[in-house]
C-alpha cells in the first residue's frame, strides 16, 4: 500500500496526472527493499543497493520504542540470503536477510522497526514499518493457555473496538476514503505502511511526520490508528481506511474535527 490513489469521480484522471508528475516516489524508494511482517523474534526483509545490485547490501535496522519519535540503532545486517520469489527480479536471489531479536531485553513494550540501506551516496528507506509487541505477545500466550490448542473459536476483540477518552483539539482535518482495491491502492500491497492488515473503523492514513505510526487518532466517537501512508497525505489531511471501494466513494471528501488521544 505504498502509493494510493484518491477515490471518487476523478480516480482516472488524478492517476494519469499523479504518474506524469512523478508523484510516486515511494516506489523509488521500495526498489531498495521491503520489511516483512514480524514473525515472533525474526525481523526479516530484503534489500538491495541499485548503485551496486550484483553485491550483497548493507542494512541498518533502527527501533521505536512506546510511540517515541528518536529511533535507536538495532542491528546492522548483510542481505545475502537466498530467497526463491527474489531471483527472477533480482539476480541471483539473495538479497534477504533476517534478524533475531530478543524483545525482552528492550526496554519498553512496543516497538516499530524501520530499515535503511547503506550506500556510498548515504542511507536509503527500505518500505515497510512493522510493529512488535510484547503485551499483545502476552495476551495471545494467555488465551492460548487458557482456552485449549490453537484454532479454537475464541479470538480477541478486534481493534475497530479501541477505546479512548478525548484529548487535545489538533484542528480541522479534510478527510478522503479508501479500499483495498486497485482503484484505490496501487503496487498490489494489501498490508498497510507499518506491515499491518488494514482494518474497517481502526486504520488511518496520516502524515507520518506529523503523527507517527501507532499514533490514536479521534474522529467523533470512533478511535483509529495511524497504520498507513499516501502520496498526497500530507499535513492535516487523513485517509480513511473502509471494508469496500463502494463505502469509500459513499464516504467521499469531508472536513472533521480531529483529536488526540489520552
Amino acid at each position: 500500500m505504498i502509493t494510493r490513489l484518491r477515490h471518487g469521480f476523478a480516480v482516472a484522471a488524478l492517476s494519469i496526472v499523479c504518474m506524469l508528475m512523478g508523484v510516486f516516489t515511494s516506489f523509488a524508494a521500495n526498489s531498495n527493499g521491503e520489511l516483512d511482517p514480524i514473525n515472533g523474534s525474526v525481523i526479516s526483509g530484503w534489500a538491495v543497493d541499485t548503485d551496486n545490485p550484483d553485491k550483497s547490501a548493507s542494512v541498518v535496522l533502527y527501533v521505536y520504542t512506546d510511540g517515541t519519535t528518536e529511533a535507536k540503532e538495532l542491528a546492522k545486517v548483510t542481505a545475502d540470503q537466498y530467497r526463491s520469489d527474489l531471483k527472477d527480479s533480482l539476480g541471483n536471489g539473495n538479497h534477504a536477510f533476517s534478524y533475531t531479536v530478543n524483545w525482552d531485553s528492550l526496554e519498553g513494550s512496543s516497538f516499530i522497526i524501520e530499515g535503511y540501506v547503506e550506500t556510498a551516496s548515504g542511507k536509503n528507506r527500505i518500505y515497510g514499518s512493522p510493529q512488535y509487541s510484547k503485551k499483545e505477545t502476552a495476551k495471545a500466550d494467555v488465551k492460548s493457555t487458557s482456552n485449549g490448542p490453537a484454532g479454537d473459536k475464541s479470538t480477541p476483540a478486534p481493534a475497530s473496538s479501541a477505546k479512548g477518552t478525548k484529548g487535545a483539539y489538533l484542528g480541522k482535518f479534510q478527510t478522503t476514503a479508501y479500499c483495498n482495491c486497485s482503484q484505490c491502492c496501487s503496487g498490489g500491497h494489501k498490508l498497510t505502511y507499518s506491515g499491518t492488515v488494514p482494518t474497517a473503523n481502526h486504520t488511518v492514513s496520516a502524515d507520518i511526520n506529523r503523527y507517527p505510526i501507532g499514533t490514536k487518532l479521534m474522529i467523533g466517537d470512533n478511535v483509529y490508528t495511524v497504520e498507513d501512508i499516501g502520496t498526497n497525505v500530507v499535513d492535516n489531511k487523513l485517509d480513511i481506511y473502509f471494508d469496500t471501494h463502494q463505502q469509500a466513494l459513499d464516504y467521499g471528501l469531508k472536513t472533521v474535527d480531529v483529536y488526540a488521544v489520552e
